[in-house]
This record gives structure tokens, sequence and C-alpha cells, in this order.
């Protein structure tokens, strides 16, 4: 009995480094890009930002992830995400694969308050402009801003480093 328990517990782990190797694979072969990013809707509760994802999967492993929730932050602050959607997405081998439309709502107080720090920054904006150091206008803005998505793949939840946009 003790034999056939451990054949079983050996099998099983086999199978998820498997697995995990799968996913390591797709995810060092995958690459996203944004399709079509725009602004969809300025109202009143703000505006609503909307985008496509492409995956391209060179890899020849495929994976299954669900609809990736999409987190932007300011310093590490939270400022909006979009809706989480329980759909699950077959990112296929050696093909690309489209992700349906991710939407993000910035409500008027989170576009206030980056409006409100870009005032405060357009004297020092001037003044380098003048000074013809013109070549690091946004990074001299200073508006912070990093995004990062959690989705599950292959049923293991992950999460991805943030990356600064701004």
């Amino acid at each position: 009995m003790n034999k056939v328990v451990g054949v079983a517990l050996a099998g099983v782990a086999l199978y998820g480094l498997i697995r995990l190797l799968k996913m390591q694979s797709v995810s060092d072969l995958a690459s996203l890009t944004l399709v079509n990013p725009r602004v969809h809707n300025v109202s009143l509760a703000g505006m609503s930002l909307r985008t496509e994802v492409a995956v391209n999967n060179a890899s020849r492993d495929s994976v299954k992830v669900t609809k990736p929730v999409v987190v932007l932050t300011s310093n590490g602050r939270f400022l909006t995400q979009s809706m989480a959607e329980n759909k699950v997405i077959e990112i296929r081998p050696l093909t690309i694969t489209n992700i349906d439309t991710i939407e993000i709502v910035l409500n008027w107080s989170i576009l206030g308050s980056l409006v409100t720090n870009l005032i405060k920054k357009i004297p020092l904006v001037i003044a380098s402009f003048k000074q013809g150091n013109s070549k690091n206008l946004i990074s001299q803005l200073g508006i912070p801003m990093e995004m990062y998505f959690t989705t599950y793949v292959n049923g293991l939840f992950y999460q991805s480093e943030p990356e600064k946009l701004i």
C-alpha cells in the first residue's frame, strides 16, 4: 500500500513540475502588445480608457489564463483597476491570441489629484525648457504611474511586477 501511495505522489509531483515548466516556457517566449488603446468615454463619472491585448505566444506550449485585472497605482498608492471577469482564455502555441477589451475608469477625484500635481511642477518644467533641457519633460513632470495585472494561469494565481508607465 505504501508503494502505491508513493508512486501516486511521485506521479502527481511530476505532472505538477511539467505544468510549471510549460507555464515558464510560455512566460519566457510570449509578448504582450496593447491594441488600439484609447479614451473611450468622458462623463460625469470620469474618464474611461479601453484597450485590447494581443498575446504573441512563440512557444510550443499552451496555457489557459483568466481575463487579467489591470491595476493602476501612483507611488504604490491604488488609483483604479479594471473589472474582474471569470473568463478563461486559451493562449495557443505559435499564434497570436487576442484578449477582449479591458476598461479602466479614472474618476474625477483621481484625475484632479494628478492634474494638481502637474500644475505644481509647471514652473520647474518651464525653467528647464528655457535652459534647453526639454528631452526629459515627462520625467520632470514626475507623475509616477505604475501598472500591474493579476490573473490565473492554468489555475495558479499570478501577479506581474509593477511596470512604470510615467
